[in-house]
């Protein structure tokens, strides 16, 4: 049975009346969930519902946005359930050990299911077959120093401000290949707060050239000094690979797109959101 949990968060704010604010989070609502990983590999995954549709939420740190009020219904699975069963969830410091709840947003909220992790025994000394091995808290997501992982596309450095993103053209052939990271039309979505740097590691790995800019929707100049490929018009032929950086100086909506003549028309760019603040998040 699920667990519905509406979070008036009266000691960072007074509600979803006026924004939120708080340091290290951000201004809005939104549902942030974190799925722990032991080397890389998360524990579990999580089914989300909201808006309306399903999703399956597989990274170590997904974000949903979400008005203030609206609900968010999550539910987790483990990736072992022998070796790594669920435990409960962590919802904006509550715990719960229900399966399944349903997250109203009021404010940012970050949910986490917990897994337990069983520890390998040492290498120089064996343990019995009936014996049985101790247990340690679930694992954070995974990250190397202050360097966060999002997934394979994505990761930030929050002391430099810095967001990298790989982004490849023609993954998986999706739309005609007409795409980035296996997504077309906008439903890559890519946040990162204002006043970051961000790195893009541009390759493509499709049969025809290809390019990336951040413009806003049928724009061709880079809305941020340097945020395109040299000559975005022409692109870089298959098999090459380009990177480029930028800061992204202002809030507001953009595209990722792809610039030689129609593509963009035909689907090829990706979401790009500047926010008042926050972390960088994506998408897929």
């Amino acid at each position: 049975m699920g667990l519905v949990l509406a979070l008036g968060l009266g000691a960072l704010a007074a509600g979803c009346g006026g924004p939120l604010s708080s340091p290290d989070t951000g201004v809005g609502c939104s549902v942030t969930v974190e799925i722990p990983a032991v080397n890389s590999a998360p524990l579990g995954t999580v089914q989300a519902t909201y808006h309306g549709s399903s999703h399956l939420l597989t990274r170590n740190e997904s974000t949903i946005q979400l008005a203030c009020g609206q609900k968010a219904v999550l539910s987790a699975t483990a990736a072992s359930a022998s070796q790594h069963p669920f435990t409960g969830w962590t919802v904006a410091g509550h715990r719960l050990s229900s399966r399944t709840v349903t997250v109203v947003a009021d404010g940012l909220i970050t949910a986490t299911p917990s897994f337990y992790v069983r520890a390998a025994p040492p290498a120089s000394s064996p343990v019995s077959p009936s014996a049985e091995p101790s247990v340690s808290p679930s694992a954070k997501p995974s990250q190397s120093s202050s360097t966060v992982s999002l997934d394979r596309w994505m990761s930030y450095n929050a002391a430099t401000k810095t967001a990298t993103l790989k982004l490849e053209a023609g993954y998986q052939g999706v739309n005609n290949t007409l795409s980035y990271d296996g997504e077309a039309n906008g439903k890559l979505v890519v946040t990162v707060p204002v006043g970051w740097t961000t790195v893009v590691n541009f390759s493509n790995v499709d049969k025809i050239n290809h390019s990336a800019a951040i413009v806003t929707a049928g724009g061709t100049t880079p809305v941020f000094p340097g945020a395109s490929i040299p000559n975005p018009t022409v692109g870089i032929p298959p098999g090459d690979h380009s990177t480029f950086s930028f800061v992204a100086s202002h809030a507001g909506s953009y595209r990722i797109a792809c610039l030689v003549l129609g593509h963009e028309q035909l689907g090829m760019w990706a979401t790009f959101d500047v926010t008042p603040s926050g972390r960088p998040t994506i998408h897929l």
